[in-house]
């Protein structure tokens, strides 16, 4: 893996287990919710952009894709 595809996992795991926690899901429940709206390919496809803004603001982001898919979190 290059240095990059590390720093983007490490964001992916980090915004996951946030998630997991902030939302109260269990790990399934949370994986389901990443894989339906495609969470990881966006946190992926948008690294360059999110990683000056840190992990919260990803975090953040992610949220805001959601509600905007009419998902209450």
């Amino acid at each position: 893996m290059s240095q990059e595809q590390i720093a983007v996992a490490d964001m992916q795991c980090w915004v996951f287990r946030k998630a997991q926690s902030k939302w109260n899901l269990s790990p399934q429940k949370c994986m389901e919710l990443f894989q339906k709206y495609d969470l990881l390919g966006f946190i992926a496809e948008c690294y360059g952009l999110l990683h000056v803004s840190g992990y919260q603001h990803a975090l953040d982001e992610v949220e805001n894709i959601l509600r905007s898919k009419g998902v209450t979190i």
